[in-house]
């Protein structure tokens, strides 16, 4: 159950870990975007919203008589037909001219009726029959004008509708009203009383069609019925007119009222809705952040360079020796710091670097190791000098050989000559007994260097001879350890020549620098050459990353704890 939470946490510090490493990124993106929204905010000019709040009421009645035929107004779409004329052109042409809007700024010419129609906006109170007609504008005077006159002018208009509707249903009823086609109309029509009376009417015109066929109109019971059916008749006429009297006095009334009342009339506003401030700076932050993250993990994806322990194992598939911090502005000697008494963590660093080497080279007694990188400046000599120093100080005797004739640098670590060393013995077919006198002692005890010696113009030729084998045995024979500085693998390939002699390498890779599937290459063509690699070294590491910044942060804690140590027994005793 434990090993999902450790994964997420895993998952996690490895997120956290690719942001401190890309923190200056980080940064600059939440710079970009953040000082991008204040000048947003002080710049753009700011924008007033006024608003009114009218009323809109379904026409009473709920339908009306428009010659003859039924307007329904109590259809869900009626609210929304209302909306909709708010924002009619008409209406808000009658606006523009009536305010002169053409002579304002928001809205002169040209598309000055596209922008009035821009800054309208209609927001209907849910569950009510409220709605909000709301104007933007730079001038928050012209934003109320608008505002209150559009109110006005829709209420205006829905009056004037009412007005001219129930005038012209008014008349054709007053034209109806003594005759026939009144029966048609749908109040009438749907009237339960006349309905049931044109029901017995219409049993009696039965029964008088059976009595005539049978009887004279002469007959007491043809007259009977005869004189029943006028009395219905005459009682449907009645029922008919006072229904049409009830419609006529009904639409007078809607003659003097109006279903659209404005409720609050619009304020100048004090305060812009846009921009706003503090909304609008925390959101630059926000976004600052997730810009600049969402570029650290795109950046790290695209990255294929080598940092980190993960990145030696996984994309390289080596062992990971260890990591050499990055030291800016070297002293005198690039070993320094291990002979310094003060401890620091470039010397700690390359002896975890000596620990790991010799456990990998345990299993068979390795003494031989070839130091090489994928490309040049990637810091091989650096770290083959400073794992030489480490060695000695565990007192075994150790040569350094300059096995780069192309750019030889080992001499100048240790300041040596290089007048004399090893291609004199590669190409003048030295003995193996005159080689101590090509050695130097250095200044570390127990360190001794065979320098490149005069610079060839045929490396790979005096590396490709059997005197190179002797060189080799005659140095496993007289050092506890030989440690060759090789030339890198690309583009040249003496280190393949060495390696038919020397069968351990340990690989160098610089921080953050060489891509992964070269280094990964390089890798292979010497393993296909019958070289071990023994692991990988990042070198020149540099801060910033979780995992790196807390092994310094320990290491500093720890190193301290144990330099006060002797202090505090003493304090103590």
């Amino acid at each position: 159950m434990s090993e999902p939470a450790t994964s997420q946490e895993l998952d996690f510090f490895h997120y956290l870990d690719v942001i401190l490493r890309r923190r200056w990124v980080v940064a600059s993106a939440f710079a970009i975007v953040f000082v991008s929204t204040l000048l947003y905010v002080f710049t753009t000019r700011p924008v007033y919203q006024a608003s009114t709040l009218l009323v809109i009421e379904k026409e009473r009645g709920g339908e009306a008589v428009q010659s003859g035929s039924m307007v329904d107004n109590s259809n869900e779409d009626y609210y929304q037909t209302q909306y909709k004329l708010l924002q009619s052109r008409s209406l808000l042409q009658r606006v523009y001219t009536d305010l002169a809007l053409d002579k304002s700024e928001d809205f002169s010419q040209p598309r000055g009726m596209l922008k009035l129609q821009r800054a309208v906006t209609i927001s209907p109170v849910l569950r009510s029959r409220l709605v909000y007609v709301r104007v933007d504008s730079h001038d928050a005077a012209l934003a109320a004008s608008v505002a209150n006159r559009l109110s006005d002018a829709f209420v205006e208009q829905n009056l004037a509708n009412q007005l001219f509707i129930s005038k012209e249903v008014l008349q054709a009823l007053q034209a109806k009203g003594g005759d026939s086609n009144a029966a048609d109309l749908p109040a009438v029509v749907n009237s339960p009383l006349i309905q049931s009376l044109k029901g017995e009417y219409a049993k009696l015109q039965s029964s008088y069609a059976e009595l005539y066929a049978r009887y004279t109109e002469k007959h007491p019971t043809v007259i009977r019925v005869k004189s029943s059916m006028v009395a219905l008749d005459s009682q449907i006429r009645s029922e008919t007119a006072r229904i049409v009297a009830s419609m006529k006095t009904e639409l007078s009334g809607q003659l003097k009222g109006n279903n659209v009342r404005v409720i609050d009339t619009a304020l100048t506003p004090e305060k812009p809705i846009k921009p706003k401030k503090l909304a609008s700076l925390i959101l630059g932050m926000i976004g600052g952040l997730a810009v600049g993250s969402g570029l650290a993990f795109l950046i790290e994806l695209l990255d294929q360079s080598v940092r980190t322990q993960d990145d030696v194992e996984i994309k390289l598939g080596l062992p990971f020796l260890g990591q050499i911090p990055f030291v800016n502005g070297r002293d005198a000697s690039v070993y320094d710091p291990l002979l310094s008494k003060e401890l620091s963590l470039t010397s700690e660093a390359v002896r975890n670097l000596r620990t790991m080497v010799d456990f990998a080279g345990l299993p068979q007694n390795i003494k031989a190791i070839l130091v090489t990188s994928t490309v040049q400046d990637e810091g091989k000599s650096y770290v083959a000098s400073n794992l030489a120093v480490a060695f000695s100080q565990l007192g075994e005797k150790v040569l350094l050989i300059t096995g780069d004739l192309r750019r030889p640098s080992i001499h100048k670590n240790f300041r040596v000559s290089s007048e004399r060393g090893l291609s004199d013995f590669l190409a003048k077919g030295q003995r193996i007994e005159e080689l101590p006198e090509l050695t130097q002692e250095s200044e570390v005890p127990g360190v001794h260097v065979l320098a490149c010696g005069p610079r060839p113009p045929n490396p790979s030729e005096l590396l490709n001879t059997p005197r190179l084998g002797a060189l080799v045995s005659w140095a496993k024979t007289n050092y506890d350890r030989v440690i060759v500085d090789c030339t890198p693998m690309y583009p040249i390939h003496d280190t393949m020549l060495w390696g038919r002699q020397v069968s351990a390498a340990v690989f160098v890779v610089r921080y953050g620098r060489t891509r992964a599937p070269l280094v990964a290459k390089a890798c292979q063509r010497l393993r296909e050459g019958g070289v071990k690699i023994l692991g990988a070294v990042v070198n020149a590491a540099k801060p910033g990353g979780l995992t790196y910044s807390s092994y310094g942060y320990y290491y500093q804690q720890y190193y301290q704890a144990y330099e006060q140590g002797p202090e505090l027994a003493k304090k103590s005793s």
